[in-house]
């Protein structure tokens, strides 16, 4: 395991249809770690959705945009729905 900590808000309140950003703090983050992102519907298990080292990424409708200097990211869903109410994990992770 790594000592870098991620930090969100504990809630983000939204419209729907809108684009949702959704912000990842990571300072501690080192050059080859990862951020993953994981949503979680209640009484399941998280679920892997997109994951970036530094450049923006883009899976299928999300995307996952980071800062130059890696420090932040954030997952942006586009026109989210009440089936996109979720907890929402972001993780810093070697790389494999």
């Amino acid at each position: 395991m790594s000592d870098s900590k991620t930090t969100q808000p504990n809630a983000m309140e939204c419209a729907e249809e809108e684009p949702v950003h959704l912000p990842c703090n990571h300072s501690t983050i080192s050059g080859n770690e990862y951020i993953y992102w994981y949503r979680q519907i209640p009484h399941q298990g998280p679920v892997y959705m997109i994951h970036g080292i530094k450049n923006n990424v883009t899976n299928g409708m999300l995307s996952l945009t980071m800062t130059a200097d890696r420090k932040s990211s954030t997952l942006i869903l586009p026109q989210v729905t009440l089936r996109d109410a979720a907890v929402y994990y972001c993780i810093v992770r070697k790389a494999h």
